[in-house]
């Protein structure tokens, strides 16, 4: 395919994303792979417990904040051993495969030696996965910080004018259930600095924080059930392409240029659709958002598209023919759609349906074939056909854009279906039921808060009656053996809309 036919083709997809995304870039609530209902994994499905294993060991790679570290891992079978394919928004091989192997590594010896899941083991592994994710620890900590500092303030504030509060800890310690209700977004609008989004941020942050310690009891857990994935395993990276420029504006992209192009020659609904969108460009002033959406963007290949085209354009086996593909975060709208026309048939993944502008479809080599050029065409095709259609949908409707949400889930409760009860209009939170899923805290499986040693050690100045336990902690942390990688920054610069 010439350059020049490869242009048209990206800029004719990029157009209407681009509006899409300046309607709004979240296109929707979280949607969740589908897993079994049981919740110990000592029952769970084979076919499960692998995908489990693998989501956990993508989310342990992943060590930093920003989307450059966002990893992703299929397993392959091959008639020696397993192999384990990893891809990265930025490469992979250079700290991602050696921390992999390494930790696969412990997984194994620990899940020979302990026939039962341990505390012990899964303290070491935490530890392990822990030391790697410095860089994101660290940052949770400097967003908590100020966040902790405004509930405290709030907290206080309510305290002074009502006092029905003496302490503002015990609000947010009795296993994060209040903290829940004060995270519940109120009926009416609000704007993004509302109290309920700082409590929300705070409990979402803390979960995140705690899931490293669930993700190694999973771990272990799974580990000792897939003896066989680890017996004789390999880990192979998968190279990161460059990344590159997005297709440049030019005098003809304008919202009442690209309704034109959105719809079929001579449409009779053109006018209606034109009036609806300046209506809202309006209101919203999409027009000098849109093109400042278009302004030096660079655009690359995600992680989950690169494993996903390794494994079909090398016509590699997955493990059990199960076509899955495990990523450290929820796949973004456009993953989510490409996953979905691909002619390959791959699991489609979790989703924050979120649009990433620095996003793009695999690069065309000179050497690929018309067979390959037409599947991608066709992809790109359905993929545009599909954002068109809920541009359209959501001008026509004239619907204001959606309320943004992390692109990872708290994993900390399950989502409240119930309505609030309410006095008077007043939300009665003490009668709204809160159910907490097991590990409730970031304190389960005997770990607390402080995830540093020394100057590092986490400290939002809450008091606590644990504090000898936190110490033995720290010390745990503090004295496990260093694993063989550094965190110096990576040399790749930034670019494009972090993910």
């Amino acid at each position: 395919m010439d350059q020049q036919t490869r242009g048209r083709q990206l800029s004719r997809f990029y157009e209407p994303l681009v509006l899409l995304h300046t309607l709004g870039s979240t296109r929707g609530e979280h949607t969740c792979a589908e897993l079994s209902t049981r919740e110990n994994v000592s029952q769970l499905p084979l076919k499960d417990l692998r995908r489990m294993f693998l989501s956990e060991l993508a989310y342990t790679c992943d060590y930093d904040k920003g989307g450059d570290t966002v990893t992703a891992i299929g397993l392959n079978s091959t008639p020696q051993n397993y192999v384990f394919w990893v891809a990265s928004n930025s490469c992979p091989r250079r700290k991602i495969v050696p921390f992999l192997e390494s930790l696969l590594t412990n997984l194994r010896d620990i899940s020979i030696t302990a026939t039962l899941v341990t505390l012990e083991g899964v303290n070491d592994i935490a530890a392990q996965c822990i030391r790697f994710a410095t860089p994101r620890i660290k940052k949770y900590r400097s967003h908590l910080s100020p966040l902790l500092r405004k509930c405290h303030a709030y907290l206080a504030q309510t305290e002074r004018e009502d006092g029905k509060f003496s302490c503002p800890v015990p609000l947010c310690s009795d296993s994060m259930r209040k903290l829940a209700r004060l995270s519940i977004e109120p009926n009416y609008k609000s704007n993004e600095d509302a109290i309920h989004n700082t409590f929300g941020l705070v409990r979402h942050y803390i979960g995140r924080l705690g899931h490293h310690f669930r993700a190694a009891k999973a771990l272990l857990s799974c580990a000792s059930r897939l003896p066989e994935l680890l017996h004789d395993f390999e880990v192979r990276s998968i190279p990161t392409p460059p990344k590159s420029a997005s297709p440049p504006a030019d005098g003809k992209t304008r919202l009442e240029s690209i309704m034109v192009r959105m719809l079929p020659a001579n449409s009779p609904d053109l006018n209606r659709y034109q009036q609806a969108l300046a209506e809202m460009d309006d209101k919203y002033q999409l027009s000098r958002r849109f093109l400042d959406n278009y302004t030096d963007f660079s655009t690359r290949v995600h992680a989950e598209i690169q494993v996903l085209e390794q494994f079909h354009v090398g016509k590699l086996s997955f493990a059990a023919g199960d076509r899955y593909i495990a990523c450290s975060k929820p796949a973004c709208f456009c993953c989510l759609l490409y996953f979905r026309h691909h002619p390959g048939h791959f699991v489609e993944p979790a989703s924050h349906r979120k649009i990433y502008l620095n996003w793009r479809p695999p690069d065309l080599d000179a050497e690929c074939d018309i067979i390959s050029q037409n599947r991608q065409r066709d992809v790109l095709n359905s993929m545009t056909c599909d954002i068109r259609k809920e541009a359209l949908q959501q001008i026509e409707e004239k619907i204001p854009p959606q309320a943004w949400h992390p692109d990872s889930l708290t994993g900390v409760t399950e989502e409240a279906k119930t309505p609030l009860p309410t006095v008077g209009g007043s939300v009665v939170f003490d009668a709204f039921p809160v159910e907490i899923e097991e590990p409730t805290t970031i304190t389960d499986f005997g770990s607390t808060l402080p995830l540093f040693d020394g100057a590092d050690m986490v400290n939002f100045s809450i008091e606590s009656s644990d504090s000898d336990h936190c110490d033995k902690q720290a010390r745990l942390l503090k004295n496990s053996q260093p694993d063989p990688y550094d965190f110096e920054d990576d040399s790749d610069e930034e670019g494009g809309v972090l993910l």
